[in-house]
């Protein structure tokens, strides 16, 4: 491989998120080293990846199909939608399995430093979906960040005028935790969501 080449490689390597360029540079020098084991796998999956996974229209999530397994599976409750930021949230809540209603993912948060405005959140797109799918509830699970807080409301007075349960994921104290490691958001929140015991 030419050096030019395994600097490229590196580069790329090194623009994956959380991925410094000595890290890239260990992760290449180790996909050279295992070519055939996992080199040329990686390469040919990330090829056929590019090649045959879509964005859901209906809600943004990314599958193999259109419209995606969850959209089109009929044991889901079409009358709940969970809004999110992005895959890994949708991924967080498959893989608990508490919830079986569908998704829509907005694809980010409002944020001027990022450049995502409201537009961004294509909000009508999600307007018509309720109205066409008779949706009682919207959950706004959206990250407990500024942003996630602004987008979270910003979505919230778009949708007010019309008859629909919004709801919002909890905040507070995790299962298993001690009062005393919690931060003093955490704790707050956890105050704030109070219920009945």
């Amino acid at each position: 491989m030419a050096q030019d080449e395994l600097q490229k490689l590196i580069n790329l390597i090194a623009r994956l998120p959380g991925i410094g360029n000595k890290s890239a540079q260990r992760i290449a020098l180790y996909l050279i080293k295992n070519k055939q084991d996992l080199m040329i796998p990686l390469s040919e999956s990330i090829e056929l990846t590019a090649a045959s996974i879509k964005k859901c229209n209906t809600c943004g999530i990314l599958d193999t199909q259109e419209p995606c397994k969850i959209c089109s599976n009929p044991d889901r409750l079409s009358s709940i939608v969970c809004i999110v930021e992005d895959m890994a949230d949708v991924w967080a809540f498959e893989r608990s399995g508490f919830f079986k209603g569908h998704y829509h993912v907005v694809g980010g948060l409002l944020s001027a430093a990022k450049g995502f405005s409201e537009q961004d959140l294509k909000l009508n797109k999600i307007k018509e979906r309720i109205e066409k799918n008779n949706v009682k509830e919207i959950i706004l699970a959206l990250s407990a960040t500024i942003e996630g807080q602004t987008t979270a409301l910003v979505i919230k007075d778009f949708f007010e005028s019309l008859e629909i349960k919004i709801t919002q994921l909890a905040y507070g104290v995790p299962i298993g935790s001690e009062i005393h490691y919690l931060d003093d958001n955490t704790l707050g929140a956890a105050l704030e969501s109070r219920k009945n015991f």
